[in-house]
């Protein structure tokens, strides 16, 4: 009875600091917004005054109004969110554009705003840290000032190397010469690293970014998430970010002669347009954090940026980031803040995944210097009846309607999931004639290219700031494949790509060549 009480007893008191935890009243910073201090900056320094100085003022009444220290809880409330980004917004500004020196009261504020990074530098092999240490200053602006370079830079761990493995050999048909980092976490095994040395004939390296990482921070970012660090930790100037599922058709050196990209330094490519929306609040949340204005710094917002079905129709789906193609000391500050909303709860699961984040982060960090790709994503395969397409790939055009990459590898399916579906599904086990040995062979099958569908847009179909809107493009369970085959159907004003025979049998040997054994070059 003793031990029942006892347990009651530790569970009730477990109970009670965990609420603590979180409902403890926050006096720090993060309950102060950008628009209670800015006029008391402007009013203590003077419009005239030196960017540089207003920086400090500001820095001085955060500390002066501020009664605690921050909380790292991930469970901050939006408020508490968003006040937390505009002080992270003016400190990267001040630190990183403005190059304002780094005390020692603004060091601590720095790791206060960014408390997952140890200020460590990630592990890279045969690479020279001289200039790091002979900059000085904030350590993102000394890390950025030692880039330099192009290249191609996947995160990757070992449940997906085989992915990388079949685009290195991809990349290497297509005459790729830029050098490719692989970044991680330390979970790429030695087994995995000597496979994609082995594989492609290559400029490859890898860097671990786990010492970069605060102590318990490492398992809060995965899947996903990394892409953040081999955005952020890479030591090439100008990257081209890939998923390791993803397929290019053409050399991707020639991403960077893009004039979006050479105009503004950021080249994003877009998803496919769904009906699936986000909530008031939910937009509302994303949307006031963007600084539209900003006197105290100069900051002023492309209003084309803010016209896009984001804006218009709050739609949850406006960027891909399969492929990112970025200038990184421009677009640093922007890549922190999409980190540091990933990190809270709140923000970090509204968006799917890391996608929307890459081009919200530029806005809310006050920059909008970049560009998205013409063309919404499209569906690629085969037409089947009532002019449509399904299929788990999604392929990204070029303005001139030229096929440029993939994703979702290029096998019918690229997840295991063919048990469960057999077992979800009769039609699947009728299709299959009963064998599931039949139906994962269908699954490791390489798909054909032969056609491609752009939907009509959902502002064609909806007007112009419909509150409800709907798609062409459509998730059908029923297919399999976990869920992830999207039908799109050219209807209502859709266009209809049909590949040349030239295109066709390009693309089929890069399907063959992806699909083909890995093979070791000697």
């Amino acid at each position: 009875m003793k031990s029942k009480i006892r347990i009651i007893s530790l569970i009730g008191v477990a109970c009670g600091v965990f609420l603590s935890y979180l409902f403890w009243p926050n006096c720090s910073y993060q309950n102060l917004s950008f628009h209670q201090i800015a006029p008391t900056v402007f009013a203590a320094s003077g419009p005239t005054s030196d960017p540089q100085e207003r920086c400090q003022k500001y820095f001085d009444i955060v500390k002066a109004m501020a009664a605690s220290r921050p909380s790292n809880s991930r469970y901050l409330t939006s408020r508490q969110i968003a006040n937390h980004i505009d002080h992270l917004r003016v400190y990267l500004k001040c630190h990183i554009d403005l190059k304002l020196n780094e005390t020692q009261e603004s060091a601590i504020l720095g790791r206060e705003l960014l408390p997952m990074f140890s200020g460590q530098l990630p592990l890279v092999p045969r690479h020279d840290w001289t200039p790091f240490y002979g900059h000085e200053g904030y350590y993102w602006s000394r890390y950025v000032s030692t880039a330099k370079g192009r290249g191609i830079v996947i995160s990757l761990d070992d449940a997906n190397t085989e992915f990388a493995c079949r685009l290195l050999q991809v990349l290497a048909h297509l005459g790729n010469t830029l050098p490719i980092q692989f970044i991680h976490k330390g979970d790429l095994s030695s087994a995995s690293i000597e496979t994609l040395l082995s594989v492609g004939n290559q400029n490859v390296e890898f860097m671990d970014v786990s010492p970069t990482l605060a102590l318990g921070y490492s398992s809060i970012f995965r899947g996903y998430n990394n892409k953040w660090f081999a955005a952020l930790f890479s030591t090439f100037e100008e990257i081209i970010l890939m998923d390791a599922d993803v397929v290019p058709f053409v050399n991707p050196e020639t991403f960077f002669d893009f004039e979006g990209y050479n105009r503004t330094g950021a080249y994003f490519f877009r998803d496919r347009e769904l009906s699936e929306t986000l909530s008031k609040s939910q937009f509302d949340f994303f949307a006031t954090m963007i600084p539209t204005t900003d006197a105290l710094f100069n900051i002023t917002i492309d209003p084309a940026k803010l016209n896009n079905n984001f804006f218009n129709f709050k739609s949850k789906h406006v960027m891909e980031s399969g492929v990112v193609v970025l200038r990184r000391s421009s677009h640093i500050s922007g890549i922190i803040i999409s980190l540091a909303l990933q990190y809270w709860f709140h923000s970090g699961r509204i968006m799917y995944g890391d996608k929307d984040l890459f081009w919200l982060g530029q806005l809310i960090s006050g920059n909008s210097e970049f560009h998205l790709n013409e063309n919404a994503a499209a569906a690629v395969g085969v037409m089947e009846a009532n002019n449509t397409i399904c299929s788990t790939q999604l392929g990204h055009f070029s303005k001139d309607r030229k096929l440029l990459w993939t994703n979702g590898a290029l096998t019918v399916c690229k997840k295991n999931t063919w048990l469960f579906d057999f077992l979800s599904y009769p039609h699947l086990r009728e299709k299959f004639n009963y064998s599931i040995s039949k139906m994962r062979d269908n699954y490791k099958t390489s798909i054909e290219l032969k056609s491609a569908i752009l939907p009509a847009s959902i502002e064609k179909l909806n007007g112009e700031n419909s509150s409800e809107i709907t798609s062409r493009f459509v998730k059908d369970h029923s297919r399999g494949c976990g869920g992830i085959y999207y039908c799109a159907s050219s209807d209502e004003g859709g266009e209809v790509i049909d590949f040349s025979p030239q295109e066709q049998l390009r693309y089929k040997r890069i399907t063959s060549i992806w699909n083909s054994p890995l093979i070791p070059v000697v």
